[in-house]
């Protein structure tokens, strides 16, 4: 199974589907992955799709980190989707989840 997909879509959005273990032994390679196709296709928005991500270290954030400066930087939208709740935790903690286009969890009252 390969860590790492990516598509374009007809409207010229990115879409990276990331998998497995996102950690310091791969989250290099996948950056230099993203950036490469960002910078070739320059895409009106990218959207990280982390449905199928298990584990998630602090590379694996920066590679999410990473990916979200190329998106700047061709000038187009970011948003990293369907999170595992212990993947958004983590994004939560870290004060991601703003700049990563997800919900702030509702407030219990």
């Amino acid at each position: 199974m390969q860590a790492l997909s990516v598509s374009i879509d007809p409207d010229g959005m990115l879409r990276v589907t990331l998998r497995g273990e996102l950690d310091f032994t791969n989250a290099a390679g996948i950056t230099d992955a993203i950036r490469a196709v960002t910078e070739q296709e320059r895409p009106t928005a990218v959207r990280m799709d982390l449905a199928e991500v298990t584990f998630l270290d602090s590379s694996g954030i920066g590679l999410l980190v990473a990916a979200m400066r190329a998106a700047e930087e061709a000038r187009a939208t970011f948003g990293v989707e369907h999170p595992n709740p212990k993947v958004y935790d983590q994004l939560r903690t870290t004060g991601l989840l703003a700049p990563f286009g997800l919900a702030e969890p509702a407030a219990e009252g």
